[in-house]
């Protein structure tokens, strides 16, 4: 019998292991190869290449926003500033690595038996959609770790010898599959056909697009010298055009609310999200999406069964939730800003739980909180604490004392809690000690678009265009408050990449973004050390060698099991 060995390229099995998810559903004692031969056993070998994905968002999320400006240390101490102490040995960024090269190879399967299975209507469909998966797998490792080794090729063998590919050919291949796969001749499904959960041809487009972008910016200046000059001089205007060929002249019809609203995971907002339904996990308590139990204070242990459980490692910032302006209504639609008794309170008992803590947003005067209060039709705001955790300065909720924001992070319920990633379902409630929640997880969306065309309009330096895909987008239902209409629109001499970045933070909140935005645009460096609250310095970014740690190291398992020579990343 033929057995297909997963293997991360640049690594052996003893540094990944096989695959479980070949077997996943192959539970007779047919062999393999002749398995996936079959209609049945190709679907299954197709739906584990789609598990595979969860792999990345089944962890900490330390590696998309950790070290940048937005998030910052809570009550678990020490985590943002070790973004800058990694060595090659790191677990966290070679689990990265690995469950990308399995995905990988579990794509380079699908691709290879499709030409050996049998012939079915959805063959083509399941062969396009691996080389989609495939491709944005690569995105993901030349983000974080530049140069890789370019496999096309299912393993089915030990392969010890795996030479980094240069960046330009990785960057190339990402750039060709994606062009290929959003084109009419593209066996991908349209949006519509296909659903969020599957790979479809305007996500095609997005990370066209976004991949365009990102090789753009690599034209050899400032931190980024450290990596190969590729960009070319078309790269923004395409990724504009795909852009708006994923955007399809949709207008934003959802609030940032409703878009990520547990209830409505299939919605016009959404091109494609990693699914974490509780009928496709082996075990929901282990196996499910980690996202809503970050970004915010600690809220209580187990004797809090209806408070959400908070990792406690990536607070919001002050610097985030100050980039709200008043008027801008996506600060309550992205922040659990009224307290009720308890977290779930909110979404299950909003006009009789009382309300214990009110976090006023930074605008706030006396006059704008006596308003709130005595706007109270079910009489919960008696007693409410009113906390101005989101002003510089103000008083702690737990205990109504004064303390700096840094302070407070540290502190139960001491700052707003992200919750547009919520899942209020009676089986997340029950999964509070594993963290874990059945909500999917979005990467792929219309507001991304917009912002993708604009920031390909400004380094095309065509800030009139910039500044409409901006306006049109904050035309979203449920962006701007009432009478703030003229407040929220964008002037064309607003517009560059500092407000470019800071409209993504506002829109784009806790999604799992913001190092590589900052890496993208050349800002890594200046956003951590200027406005980190945790005190990242310009020299904890730097290694040994005086180069900054602007990528991740390759795994050191991954180059000592190598036959080919590696380089390690500057840095390390």
């Amino acid at each position: 019998m033929k057995k297909i060995y997963i293997i991360a390229a640049l690594a052996l099995s003893t540094l990944c292991g096989c695959s479980g998810f070949l077997d996943q559903d192959n539970r007779s004692n047919v062999p393999s190869d002749d398995f996936y031969k079959t209609a049945k056993g190709f679907e299954s070998l197709t739906n584990s290449t789609y598990s595979s994905l969860r792999g990345l968002y089944n962890m900490q999320p330390q590696l998309f926003v950790a070290g940048t400006d937005l998030y910052a240390d809570g009550k678990s101490q020490g985590v943002v500033m070790g973004q800058y102490t990694f060595t090659a040995d790191i677990g966290i960024v070679r689990n990265f690595y690995v469950a990308c090269y399995k995905g990988i190879q579990l794509a380079n399967s699908v691709i290879a038996y499709g030409d050996l299975t049998e012939n079915t209507s959805v063959r083509l469909q399941y062969v396009d959609e691996a080389r989609f998966i495939r491709a944005w797998y690569y995105f993901q490792l030349v983000q974080q770790f530049g140069a890789v080794a370019l496999n096309k090729e299912m393993f089915d063998y030990a392969e010890m010898n795996h030479e980094r590919t240069g960046l330009a050919e990785v960057y190339q291949f990402i750039i060709d599959e994606f062009l290929y796969l959003c084109s009419d001749d593209s066996n991908l499904l349209g949006r519509t056909s296909s659903g969020v959960g599957r790979a479809n041809k305007r996500a095609a487009a997005f990370y066209l697009a976004k991949a365009y972008l990102t090789r753009g910016w690599l034209d050899g200046t400032d931190y980024e010298s450290q990596m190969d000059a590729i960009a070319q001089s078309t790269d923004f205007s395409n990724a504009a055009k795909y852009a708006l060929e994923a955007i399809n002249g949709e207008v934003p019809s959802i609030s940032i609310e409703d878009a990520f609203d547990f209830n409505n995971e299939e919605n016009n907002e959404i091109f494609w999200s990693i699914q974490f339904s509780s009928a496709t996990l082996e075990n929901p308590k282990t196996h499910g999406s980690y996202q809503q139990s970050q970004f915010g204070s600690y809220l209580g242990g187990s004797e809090k069964p209806r408070n959400k459980a908070i990792d406690g490692n990536f607070a919001p910032s002050l610097r985030l939730q100050q980039l709200y302006t008043k008027g801008d209504a996506r600060l309550e639609q992205t922040f659990m800003l009224e307290f009720h008794e308890a977290y779930f309170d909110y979404y299950s008992a909003p006009t009789t739980s009382k309300i214990i803590y009110y976090y006023a947003p930074a605008w706030a005067t006396d006059a704008d909180i006596e308003a709130w209060k005595a706007d109270d039709p079910n009489g919960l705001k008696t007693n409410t604490i009113i906390s101005k955790t989101i002003a510089d300065g103000g008083i702690a909720p737990s205990n109504g004392a004064p303390a700096t924001y840094k302070d407070r992070r540290s502190m139960d319920y001491g700052n707003a809690c992200i919750k547009k990633f919520d899942d209020p379902s009676d089986a997340s409630i029950a999964n509070r000690e594993s963290r874990c929640s059945t909500h999917d997880v979005v990467v792929s969306r219309l507001g991304e678009a917009y912002l993708i065309a604009a920031e390909a309009y400004i380094k095309m330096n065509q800030p009139d265009n910039a500044a409409k895909m901006i306006n049109d987008l904050r035309k979203r239902p449920g962006t701007i408050k009432s009478g703030y209409t003229a407040a929220m629109t964008v002037a064309t001499g607003d517009v560059d990449i500092d407000f470019l970045l800071d409209e993504r933070a506002r829109e784009m909140a806790g999604e799992y973004v913001r190092w590589t935005d900052l890496k993208r645009t050349h800002k890594l460096v200046e956003y951590a050390t200027t406005y980190n609250e945790d005190g990242i310095k310009e020299a904890n970014m730097k290694g040994t060698d005086g180069k900054y740690k602007t990528l991740r190291p390759i795994p050191q398992a991954a180059i000592d099991l190598n036959q080919a020579k590696v380089t390690q990343n500057p840095g390390y």
